[in-house]
């Protein structure tokens, strides 16, 4: 999907607050990787709803204009882990660089 700035604006998505932003960003789980080298290390993903969103070109809008997640450009979720098709009694700490976020005061 192409837009043309003169003739229209991309779409805009707004969330009443960082934690929804969060959960629409982050995958339900993490998973555990290995690299090359055989070092395993546990890796966060987003979720496909937003990777869909990035592609359409979607502007999202968080309604807090002291917006943790504006300010950083990040986000941070805990989410269980997965390995192997299966999820493990754990948690992880999972932060994500996201793009495409506009300051909710310009709107």
């Amino acid at each position: 999907m192409v837009y043309n700035s003169i003739t229209a604006r991309r779409p805009v998505r707004y969330f009443a607050s960082d934690q929804e932003f969060e959960d629409f960003c982050v995958a339900p789980y993490a998973e555990i990787r290995e690299t090359a080298n055989g070092v395993m290390y546990v890796s966060g993903n987003y979720s496909d709803e937003y990777l869909e969103c990035l592609e359409d070109g979607v502007r999202f809008v968080i309604r807090d204009e002291d917006s943790v997640v504006y300010k950083r450009q990040c986000v941070c979720k805990r989410v269980p882990v997965m390995h192997n098709g299966k999820l493990l009694e754990r948690d992880t700490l999972v932060q994500l660089k996201v793009e495409n976020l506009e300051p909710y005061f310009d709107f």
